[in-house]
Parts: structure tokens; sequence; C-alpha cells
């Protein structure tokens, strides 16, 4: 897939359009020419507020043009020999003179300067570009992960992913039905990545997942934590959980929750498991996903 070249991001401020806008480049303030379109207004009181936009276009490195002919310095420096006349032996009696041979001397051709390597632009360090296309799920083992190794690919994609931000990280394995790897991101950016009901913070933990799992194997989860934000909102889940679950059943009805992004539905998923008077179920398509609550038949 060739990444994309320039984008146009619009955001509640600069700063976040400019964030989003790196995310989507897989690029850092330095490989990018920065564009802002639109600062974007608050209004007044909440009236005539617009968001900011902002266009992003990756550099293009600058490769001069190289010629094949030696250069003028090289050329004049190397002399070229006259050629040695080497006369032929004496003629025996009765043979015709043979001609003067002439032998040119081996001249050595002078060498061109090497050509500069094409340089492109810088999608991630060596050790993190592809190494082979990842497994679906099902051919992943469970029991056979190599911890340490993909704590340490994800140290190496935080440090690219997050380079110029004032954020600090820790990593951290927590144990549920799946293994996931916790990304805590904290510091005076952390808050920035949240966004709008998390929006941004939603995008980026995609592109860290993805990363991720084509550099590693296993099957694992990913979770991205910016600020604390992702355990609040799962002590919140899990509180809407039950209460919806209680509902369902005083009501004797299906409940729909609204829809929510899948690491969300996978907290209500799981705290209701436990819970032997109901059971859940997603249905939907894309972000019109959401889970749905039914109460089990009692059995006289």
């Amino acid at each position: 897939m060739t990444p994309e070249e320039s984008v146009v991001v619009t955001a509640p401020s600069v700063d976040e359009a400019v964030i989003l806008g790196l995310t989507r480049l897989v690029a850092t303030r330095d490989e990018v020419e920065i564009e802002v379109l639109d600062e974007g207004s608050r209004g007044f009181l909440g009236i005539g507020a617009r968001d900011a936009r902002v266009r992003l276009t990756r550099r293009r490195p600058v490769v001069e043009p190289v010629t094949s002919h030696p250069a003028p310095e090289i050329a004049a420096a190397v002399s070229v020999p006259k050629p040695v006349v080497v006369a032929a032996p004496a003629p025996e009696p009765e043979m015709a003179v043979a001609a003067p041979v002439v032998v040119p001397p081996a001249v050595e051709a002078p060498v061109a300067p090497p050509l500069p390597a094409k340089s492109e632009p810088r999608l991630a360090p060596a050790h993190l570009q592809e190494k082979k296309p990842p497994r679906p799920r099902a051919e992943r083992q469970e029991g056979t992960l190599d911890r340490a190794q993909i704590e340490k690919t994800a140290t190496d994609v935080a440090e690219h992913l997050f380079a110029g931000l004032n954020i600090q990280y820790s990593i951290s394995w927590e144990q549920e039905d799946r293994p996931s790897l916790w990304i805590a991101l904290r510091g005076k950016d952390a808050d920035i990545l949240v966004g709008p009901k998390a929006q941004t913070l939603d995008s980026v933990q995609y592109l860290f997942r993805t990363l991720l799992h084509r550099l590693t194997e296993g099957d694992y989860n990913v979770v991205l934590d910016a600020d604390g934000y992702r355990k609040r909102r799962q002590r919140s889940l899990e509180a809407l959980a039950r209460k919806m679950a209680d509902q369902a059943v005083q009501s004797g009805r299906t409940v729909r929750m609204k829809p929510m992004p899948a690491h969300e539905r996978r907290v209500i998923h799981m705290i209701l498991r436990k819970d032997k008077r109901v059971k859940t179920e997603s249905v939907g398509k894309g972000y019109d996903r959401a889970i749905t609550i039914m109460p089990e038949k009692k059995v006289d």
C-alpha cells in the first residue's frame, strides 16, 4: 500500500489537526510541510464555531541529476599517451615487406563518480520495516507469545510514532480472556491524543495495533491509553453494562445499547458474561454495530 503524499485534516484545533495528519502519513513534523488553511474559531458562546483545517504534504527529497560523462577535472587529469610504433622484423629474401604494426597502449578509462543513492521518505526505522504479511488470527497460536520481543517492538513503534511530542509511556500486560498489551501515555501532550469522543485516540490505537501485529506474531490485544482515559471509560462501561442488564431483566425485553467501537463492546461482553440472567450479542455493521442485552428465559 503506497503511503499518502498529502492530506487535509479537520479538527477542533490546529494542533489536533497536525497530530491527525502526522498519524495518517506515518511521519514526523520534520518530514512534512504544514499549511494552515483555516485556524478555526471558537465563536461566541459556541455560536459560529468552526473547526481548523490543515494541509500536510510529505517533503520530497531533492535528487540532483547525474551525468554519465566524467567530470572535466577528471578528463583533464587523464592524459592519453601516444601510440607506440613497433617496426616489423626485416623480411626474409623473396618475401614481401609487412606494414608497420601499431600497438596502442592500454589506457584505463576514467571512472565516473558513483551515482548517489535515491532517497525516499522515511516511514520507519529499518528494524520496523515490514517483515512479512500478518497471519489470520485463526492461524495464530495462543500460549506462544514472545512477550519480551513484543514489548521491544512496541517501544520502537512508540518512539517513532510519538516523535516530537512531549509524551512518556509505559508498557504492561493485562491477562483477560485474551492477553492485552497496554501502552499508557502520559505527559503534556497526552490529553491532545484523546480528542473529541476519543476519536483521535481510537485512530492512533488502530494504527499502533496494525503496525505491531504486522511486525510480531501471536494472538493478543493492544490497548492505547492516554492520560488515564481508557481506565476511566472502562469503569464507566462496567457500571453501564450492569445497569442495562438490570433493565433488561426487569422489563423482560431485549435492550439495545448505543453503537460503540469494538474494544468498548468487548468490555460489555466480558462484564455480562458472568451474569447468568442475560446474554449479549453484537448486531449491525461498521460504526452502527451495537450490543443487545437479552434476558434469559426462565425454565420452570
